[in-house]
């Protein structure tokens, strides 16, 4: 009994060691090359699918911010090294084969995809690149397809945003950054990466644009290929919906471009404006520029704020239409009625005037921007009319838009008003205004009192083009009577027609505004800095049937163009002009412009130079005079008789002598320029050089009809038109 019990143990312990030495040579020694049939194991996962960001489009459909996505491509020199063997080619031919894939189907260099396939061990996977397009991805695998070729790993790697229009409504814009590294170490994946904007309207309609996340089944075998397999379950991502915006890129363009050169030629630090259409209240220009921003990396400047929407002023006069529409509204002022101006004295506060100018109805009030008048007539309406009034405008509250970084401007609550308060809100002081929030005042002003929901998204619609949603205008609220906003549509007419903005007068159209000149408040004080100004002008054309406002101003101005009517309101008479020399602009049409803004030019040969003067100032055309003093007959002109022109282009006329007879010698001299000259200072220039002139308007030389540098006889005479 006790020796078959030895031989079983013997029996088993020989079994045990003789399968012992089995596995050890299995595994360790691997005589079968079972190792490889070891990496065919399959792997379930869950791949998350990044979804695309939207795309923004103006209101015409031009393309303004898309997105692109880049993909890493890697390659598993392992799965490479057995094919090679499996093909029977050389690794270095298999490396060759897939160089030559990747390079004939990428922007990747041939000679650099080698050097990477080279790199370091070749029986490890090596990245090729993270910078493969969407498209250059999809023809590289159909490539690897057809070739039969092994090893390629594509991932997603990042997406970037391209700006098609480069720095155009940067700010607008705003920018993104990736919210990730892109890297997950719990899933080991790319789940995390997303654009994340962080200013401008990336950032205020960022959930729209992001879209939402996708996820699908895969199986990888040991070398990290994609097995197929059945019944694999897959959720796509949702790609960002497109925004279609109000904006119009062409307007855009005119006023971000009238904006750098006005903050150039002005010496302002920032410059701003905002074109809004009073009917709709959609936005179709937002533009705010510094001087830098040319020069800026466009990144840099798409990070900065957003002007209209975030820098807040006084508004100065501007405001003085909003504060004398409630008086009008309640009938507590006629007008026909003269309210004496120039002086007045409020407790111990002095209110007074640039001008003496007396008694002035209350159109005149607003055309020569009379700060007692208008204190006057808020006097009358009193202080919670005022305050109503102001809020329902819209002023300390932000507007609709609802834009990244916008500002609500500064308006104290009625309670906290001071004995002050009153007068300095109705011209325009103690009180922060955004030129979103003075557009849309306008508008209010333009559409009969109707204040329309500001508007700058149109629709949000996805790739194929199908509206997902539309936003259609709405009013907000009534502001005042019809016939109250037709009255003082009248008065700010007569601000262009005969106040402080004649200057800039259209022949061609008629446009009614209002200047501003506002001194900065000095910051955590109620006291004023006395060197810095905010340049403002705030318009509207055509006046008898409103189609746009514009709200033009310019931050800290050079001294001398501190004043709205010398910086702001030249911008806006230009931002008009170009809006309306817009091929499909339905305001005026383009050949009517054309015609009512050109002339024929007349035949002045042989006229005595002083008839050929008074012919060009008939028609306001400029011009200058060259020839020897002793002539008085023009000889020749530029340009030549019925030649069309813009009565705006300069005219060259030469003179000489008379062959009929002798006519007096003109003056050795020349004409002054008296552009941006005071009236008075302007008559002696003109006078010590025996020049007659005759005067349209008051305050500040704009114009003369005489060019500077040009001969002058005894009998010229130069038209000068001034606003102040």
């Amino acid at each position: 009994m006790r020796s078959r019990y030895l031989s079983l143990i013997v029996l088993f312990g020989a079994a045990a060691l003789l399968w012992s030495a089995y596995l050890f040579s299995i595994q360790v020694l691997d005589p079968f090359n079972f190792a490889h049939l070891r990496r065919v194991r399959y792997t379930p996962r869950k791949e998350i699918l990044i979804p695309r960001r939207g795309g923004i489009y103006d209101a015409k459909g031009n393309l303004l911010v898309s997105s692109i996505t880049h993909y890493q491509i890697d390659i598993d020199r392992v799965a490479v090294n057995t094919w090679a063997e499996r093909t029977s080619i050389s690794q270095a031919e298999a490396f060759d084969k897939i160089a030559t894939a990747i390079s004939k189907n990428s922007s990747l260099e041939k000679a650099n995809v080698l050097k990477r396939l080279n790199l370091g061990k070749k029986n490890t996977p090596i990245q090729i690149s993270n910078k493969i397009s969407e498209a250059e991805l999809d023809k590289i695998l159909q490539d690897f397809s057809k070739q039969k070729l092994p090893g390629l790993i594509q991932n997603f790697s990042s997406m970037r945003r391209i700006y098609s229009k480069g720095i155009l409504a940067a700010r607008l814009m705003g920018f993104v950054s990736e919210a990730s590294n892109g890297y997950d170490p719990m899933t080991d994946s790319k789940s995390l990466y997303k654009l994340s904007g962080i200013c401008g309207l990336e950032a205020t309609y960022d959930k729209v644009l992001s879209g939402e996340y996708g996820w699908r089944e895969i199986v990888l075998d040991a070398n990290n290929n994609p097995m197929p397999y059945p019944d694999l379950h897959e959720k796509p991502p949702k790609n960002g919906a497109n925004l279609y915006l109000t904006i119009n890129a062409q307007i855009q363009e005119i006023v971000e471009n009238a904006l750098y050169e006005g903050v150039e030629k002005y010496g302002a630090l920032n410059g701003g404006a905002v074109v809004m259409d009073p009917k709709t209240g959609r936005i179709l220009a937002l533009a705010g520029v510094s001087s830098e921003d040319l020069n800026d990396d466009p990144n840099k400047v798409r990070t900065k704020s957003n002007i209209p929407a975030s820098f807040m002023f006084e508004p100065g006069s501007t405001l003085k239409p909003m504060s004398v529409l409630p008086a009008l509204e309640h009938k507590l002022v006629k007008p026909t009625e003269r309210i004496e101006c120039g002086r007045y004295q409020v407790g111990r506060r002095v209110i007074s005037d640039t001008h003496n100018y007396g008694p002035l109805t209350p159109r005149a009030i607003i055309a020569k921007s009379s700060n007692v008048g208008v204190a006057k007539i808020a006097e009358r309406t009193g202080k919670v009319r005022l305050y109503e009034a102001y809020i329902a405008m819209g002023f300390g509250q932000k507007s609709a838009l609802n834009l990244f970084g916008e500002s609500s401007g500064i308006f104290a609550k009625l309670e906290n008003w001071d004995g002050y308060s009153l007068h300095s809100l109705s011209f325009g002081q103690s009180i922060s205004v955004t030129a979103i929030q003075m557009a849309a005042a306008y508008s209010a002003i333009a559409n009969g009192g109707k204040m329309m929901k500001a508007q700058i998204v149109d629709s949000y619609r996805d790739d194929q083009g199908n509206i997902l949603e539309s936003f259609e205008p709405s009013v907000l609220r009534q502001i005042s009577s019809k016939a109250a906003c037709d009255t003082m549509l009248s008065y700010i007419q007569d601000v262009v027609d005969d106040g402080t903005a004649t200057h800039i007068k259209m022949d061609y159209i008629s446009v009614g505004g209002k200047t501003g000149t506002a001194q900065k408040n000095i910051e955590g004080s109620r006291g004023y800095a006395g060197n810095k100004y905010n340049a403002v002008f705030a318009g509207l054309f055509p006046v008898e049937d409103p189609r746009m406002v514009i709200v033009v101003f310019y931050d800290e101005p050079q001294h001398y163009y501190r004043f709205g009517s010398m910086s702001a309101a030249p911008t806006f008479k230009q931002i008009v002009s170009n809006i309306l020399f817009m091929p499909d602009c339905d305001i005026l049409p383009y050949n009517e412009r054309l015609l009512q803004t050109s002339l024929k030019m007349p035949d002045l040969t042989g006229m005595n130079i002083q008839t050929a003067e008074r012919n060009l100032n008939q028609y306001g055309f400029l011009y200058k005079v060259e020839g020897p003093d002793s002539a008085s007959v023009v000889i020749d002109q530029f340009p030549k008789a019925g030649i069309t022109v813009d009565k705006n282009h300069p005219i060259t006329l030469k003179i000489g002598r008379s062959k009929a007879q002798d006519h007096k010698a003109v003056n050795a001299g020349t004409m002054p320029n008296l552009v941006g000259l005071t009236l008075r200072k302007a008559l002696k220039a003109a006078s010590d050089q025996g020049v007659e002139v005759r005067i349209i308007g008051s305050g500040i030389v704009r114009k003369q009809s005489l060019l500077a540098g040009s001969r002058i006889s005894s009998e010229s005479v130069c038209i000068l038109e001034a606003s102040i």
